[in-house]
């Protein structure tokens, strides 16, 4: 960030997206789309779906602790992985660092540790949304194949790649990082411990452990699609949906917005009008982020109070995180 036109580029890029959709959907067919929306029907899919996104997502934030450093009660990390949606509003990578300084200074555990099981399930993510769309397209769709299969052998070796020079040591990695005047904070329990750590067992459980939000959002989409007038059959979206949600994660707009609304309209625009397809994009992009939002501000009090009293119970001693010795953690 330290390069100016690196600032300005999402938001170029994000602008240059709408510009295109624009040119070729008025505007004032995607307003005359949302007035015709029944919102409180759809808001009634929003809002459940909403929060049992952010306690699955603290459940799987819980185990990867456990497994990983040492037991930590859920009910102390829901209130921090709730708030942390509020900064994810600025920038994803942004709440996933706030849940690692947060757990550091409640928990005592190193920083550097936490953010690698950060990256962890930043990793397992990905490679959910590319299980799911893998298994739709084979299930339902396998005259597809052919034209996802290049997507997948790149994927699988950039994957495959990554966790074997991960589990080389940190010489190869340095040494790559050298090249262009970087330099890595590895060590053995720094960054990438957690990867070094994960077995295959860790890996399924945390894609099982995710599952419902997945599922959870195939459901809302069908029900919530067709308050919009759009009918998409229910294997398309689950097929599809983890495509257009791998596109939107890509780091390179505004608020991931510009990419969703593309894909959504690639993929889905034989389901409906593209101003309703658009509208839709629109309104369900911005309304799951205000809710996990409002759903970090009510956490928000809870978390703050939290580390306070966590703080004021530290001993008086010129180190104020005290080291630790972890807990040997049951897999």
């Amino acid at each position: 960030m330290r390069i100016p036109w690196l600032k300005v580029l999402p938001w170029m890029i994000t602008i240059g997206i709408f510009a295109i959709i624009f040119s070729r959907i008025p505007l004032p067919e995607v307003i005359a789309a949302l007035r015709q929306v029944r919102l409180w029907p759809y808001f009634a899919l929003m809002v459940p779906y909403s929060l049992i996104y952010c306690l699955v997502d603290s459940f799987v934030l819980t185990q990867a602790v456990a497994w990983f450093h040492r037991r930590v009660p859920y009910r102390r990390l829901l209130p921090v992985r709730a708030s942390s949606y509020i900064l994810s509003l600025l920038n994803p990578g942004l709440g996933q660092g706030g849940v690692a300084l947060y757990v550091h200074r409640r928990e005592h555990i190193p920083f550097l540790a936490l953010a690698g099981t950060m990256l962890f399930l930043i990793v397992l993510e990905v490679c959910q949304l590319a299980l799911y769309a893998a298994i739709g397209i084979v299930a339902f769709y396998s005259h597809l194949i052919a034209a996802f299969a290049p997507f997948y052998i790149g994927f699988s070796a950039i994957i495959g790649l990554g966790l074997w020079l991960i589990h080389q040591g940190t010489e190869p990695l340095e040494k790559f990082a050298a090249r262009f005047g970087r330099r890595l904070p590895l060590s053995d329990a720094s960054l990438l411990a957690t990867l070094r750590q994960a077995r295959w067992h860790h890996y399924l459980l945390t894609l099982l452990y995710k599952a419902p939000n997945f599922l959870f959002a195939v459901v809302l989409h069908y029900f919530a699609l067709q308050l919009f007038d759009v009918h998409v059959p229910f294997t398309r979206l689950f097929a599809l949906l983890p495509v257009v949600f791998l596109v939107a994660s890509l780091p390179v707009t505004v608020a991931h917005l510009g990419t969703s609304q593309a894909a959504w309209l690639y993929f889905f625009s034989a389901y409906g009008q593209e101003s309703q397809i658009l509208a839709y994009s629109l309104v369900a992009h911005v309304t799951f982020m205000v809710l996990n939002s409002l759903i970090g501000l009510a956490f928000l009090p809870l978390a703050l109070q939290d580390l306070s009293a966590a703080d004021a119970a530290l001993p008086a001693s010129d180190d104020p995180h005290p080291t630790q010795t972890p807990e040997t953690p049951e897999a």
